[in-house]
């Protein structure tokens, strides 16, 4: 199986793919430019069968590398207990916001399982790592942005002091999302923020600039923000 990404990376890799990757990701690292969609594809497959292979023979160098031995995690059928260790030992090595990101949207698991997720997401969310605490961010969005944990996620979301660039971005995002889902509670949730101004003005932003929230809700956010509530 690892033979097998060798060839797909050498077949698959794309020098203007890659550059445009480095403008958008400045921290991407070494990279092939392989599309994003091809790595998700062999992802799946190693998946199946030959993963622990892979496992054994990856390094940490290469972002694509990276990025199928995380994909890896959220496609295997194994016991939650097995891959929430796995994530564990991962994302130590996550160095960007697009190997972050994609991980932390892909991992997918059962009703039965979400509170175990949840318990990990309490434990990352109060580590100090910049990509640590921003993986547990989107883990919340993509996961917990429901009618059981709204509350406790917004709670969660309005606690974090953390200026660092890639958590506050993380943090607007999520709050864009709840304020899609949940305008009022996000509202009145922030009326007593312990977010910076920094986060804020970013989380307005990201509602602005969103096609899910109509006009009035757009005004409603900038009228908000101007009169330092949200």
């Amino acid at each position: 199986m690892y033979n097998e990404f060798l060839e797909l990376i050498k077949k698959e890799a794309d020098e203007k793919y890659r550059e445009f990757s480095v403008k958008i990701t400045p921290d991407l690292g070494k990279s092939a430019g392989v599309r994003t969609p091809v790595l998700k594809k062999f992802a799946k497959e190693a998946a199946k069968g030959g993963w622990k292979e892979f496992f054994e023979k990856s390094g940490n160098e290469l972002y694509e590398e990276k990025l199928v031995y995380g994909l890896i995690i959220c496609y295997i059928k194994e016991s939650i207990d097995i891959r929430l260790n796995l994530m564990r030992g991962f994302i130590p090595i996550i160095d960007n916001w697009a190997l972050c990101d994609m991980t932390g949207c892909a991992f997918k698991f059962k009703k039965a399982e979400s509170e175990k997720v949840w318990d990990f997401v309490n434990e990352y969310i109060e580590k100090s790592g910049e990509f640590e605490k921003r993986f547990a961010v989107v883990m919340l969005l993509a996961h917990f942005i429901d009618e059981k944990h709204i509350d406790e996620t917004l709670k969660m979301l309005n606690n974090i002091d953390d200026e660092k660039f890639y958590v506050s971005m993380a943090v607007a995002w999520a709050l864009s999302v709840c304020y899609i889902k949940y305008r009022e509670k996000t509202v009145n949730a922030l009326k007593n923020t312990n977010l910076s101004r920094d986060t804020i003005n970013r989380a307005v932003s990201k509602i602005k600039q969103s096609r899910r929230v109509d006009e009035e809700g757009k005004r409603q956010a900038e009228l908000l923000k101007a009169e330092n509530v949200f």
